[in-house]
């Protein structure tokens, strides 16, 4: 089939490229933000709902559950609808439940636009490195994917400094609603833009064509439903792997995300000034351990880029953990004197195998399933991860310092699992294959 053949490689202008990643990096922007919004300024929306802080982790817990859903769905829709219209409609239901949300009056309000917000960012993850993967013919693949993911803690820095400037000059209630609102309606605007300006993927594009015009080779053509597809022999023990892996960095990273500020705020006692920087020292942390993991994965693979991050952060929980037992995890004002402070970094850092996987999956999957099997593994680790196990550890530790070191389980079960995954570091991407 030498016309097939011939049609393989796509070719993007360099604008085109240019509007790919900038919507890429956004898409991984408010799948930071969204994630963000419940766990900076928890205790607030607590005080301000008047429910307890285990009503809002259930709640979390719920929007967990809500985005493996939507991981299924807008994955799926990324391989039939097409990555630019699925990735606008992404955006822009986040944009309506954070606007929402922030006009909820009641804790049942709330939980609803958590859940349409779980559904809604359910295809962001899979569809940016989709988009990306597909139009980014280099050796340094895993470099860039390595920055794209990073601006998921550059949204989660922005939605703490925004609802931190909001609770500061309008109060604590009228703040987080203010923040809410806020980041709500830029991401409509985002959204909009998306419809507009994001090219379409050349690879989906030509597959597509090959499905109308019956040129695709039997092992080649997609069911209705690419969710069946994921989990046919070819993939499937690849696709449950990479289901663990994302399990195992959103219990590092949430750990961390849930319980950090709360531990500052209620358990140290520290203002919410110093709270704030230490949390943005714990995204900073993250952000450089996702750069650097991507850019040595192009040199040594993805897995054992992403096994290396999962050793840190192994190492960081361990210390904090043996500093809670000891006695000796006080933080002061003086926060950078402290060994707990430094053991936290390490901790935050551990989920630098973020900055790995979107562009391993983006490998690992065809062009005719990519979005599908990007967006199901990583939201069902999303959900497992950011939803079920803050609950579960919160229940098990019996206090928020306890439920934090808790997050240890996630790198030693990434050490564990990375090394058994399919890696496909680097190759070439096409239409057909």
């Amino acid at each position: 089939m030498p016309h097939l053949r011939a049609a393989r490689l796509r070719f993007y202008p360099r604008r085109e490229i240019r509007f790919i990643l900038a919507f890429a990096l956004l898409g991984t922007l408010f799948d930071g933000a969204e994630l963000n919004l419940i766990g900076f300024p928890l205790a607030y929306i607590s005080d301000g709902l008047h429910v307890s802080t285990i009503a809002l982790i259930t709640v979390a817990t719920v929007q967990g559950f809500a985005s493996i859903l939507g991981g299924f769905v807008f994955g799926t829709l990324g391989d039939t609808l097409g990555r630019r219209r699925t990735f606008a409609i992404s955006v822009l239901a986040f944009g309506v439940a954070a606007t929402l949300g922030g006009l909820a009056t009641n804790h049942e309000m709330f939980l609803l636009t958590r859940v349409l917000a779980g559904v809604g960012m359910g295809g962001l993850f899979g569809l940016s490195f989709s988009m990306f993967t597909e139009c980014w013919q280099t050796t340094k693949r895993g470099t860039m994917g390595g920055i794209i993911q990073s601006m998921y803690f550059v949204g989660e820095i922005l939605t703490a400094g925004l609802i931190y400037l909001f609770l500061s000059t309008l109060g604590h209630d009228l703040g987080w609603r203010a923040g809410y609102v806020a980041i709500g309606l830029i991401s409509l605007v985002i959204g909009a833009a998306a419809l507009k300006l994001l090219p379409e993927s050349k690879q989906w594009l030509a597959y597509q064509e090959h499905r109308r015009n019956g040129t695709l080779p039997p092992e080649l053509r997609r069911s209705k439903v690419p969710v069946i597809d994921i989990f046919r022999p070819r993939f499937v023990y690849g696709t449950v792997l990479f289901m663990i892996l994302s399990t195992a960095m959103f219990l590092t990273t949430n750990s961390v995300g849930a319980y950090l500020s709360t531990y500052l705020l209620r358990t140290q006692q520290l203002p919410l000034d110093t709270v704030s920087l230490i949390v943005l020292f714990g995204y900073v942390s993250t952000i450089i351990t996702y750069s650097a993991a991507g850019f040595i994965s192009d040199r040594i693979r993805r897995k054992y880029a992403f096994t290396a991050a999962c050793v840190f952060g192994a190492i960081g929980f361990v210390w904090f953990l043996s500093l809670l037992t000891s006695g000796h995890a006080q933080i002061t004002g003086a926060f950078w004197t402290a060994p707990a402070f430094w053991a936290l970094m390490m901790c935050a850092g551990g989920a630098g195998g973020f900055g790995v996987l979107g562009v391993w999956m983006s490998e690992f999957f065809p062009t005719r399933i990519r979005s599908t099997g990007s967006s199901a593994s990583y939201y069902v680790g999303r959900g497992l991860g950011a939803g079920v196990f803050p609950l579960f550890a919160l229940t098990l530790a019996g206090t928020v310092p306890f439920a934090l070191a808790l997050g240890i389980i996630g790198p030693l079960a990434g050490v564990l699992f990375s090394v058994l995954t399919p890696d496909r570091t680097g190759r070439t991407i096409a239409d057909l294959e």
